[in-house]
């Protein structure tokens, strides 16, 4: 491995290090109110919602929605509602993408 691949990953380490120590500490000592509990909660909603509506509707080659991806996102939904996880439903997205993908190959 090259000298700067390695230090490019310690370097890359110790900044993410730096940046996560000061919330670590902060929310060992004090305790954290309930009002931002309830806002992290949020959180992967939000991350779901901005990973997967963009590209269903504005993906658009031609000026028209791309069917790969429509069902990709109601298959997405429908395991999430069924199974509760955010990551079952991102997974699930990802592979019926990935199949839609192989079967048009082979068309």
């Amino acid at each position: 491995m090259s000298d700067n691949v390695l230090l490019y990953i310690v370097g890359m380490a110790l900044i993410t290090y730096l940046t996560r120590f000061p919330m670590l500490l902060i929310s060992s000592r004090w305790e954290i109110p309930a009002w931002l509990k309830r806002g992290l909660a949020m959180v992967p909603v939000g991350v779901f919602s901005s990973m997967t509506i963009p590209p269903i509707l504005f993906h658009a080659p031609k000026g028209t929605w791309s069917p790969e991806y429509l069902v990709a996102g109601i298959v997405s939904l429908s395991v999430g509602l069924w199974k509760k996880q955010i990551v079952w439903a991102l997974l699930a997205g990802v592979v019926v993408i990935a199949l839609w993908r192989q079967l048009v190959q082979w068309m």
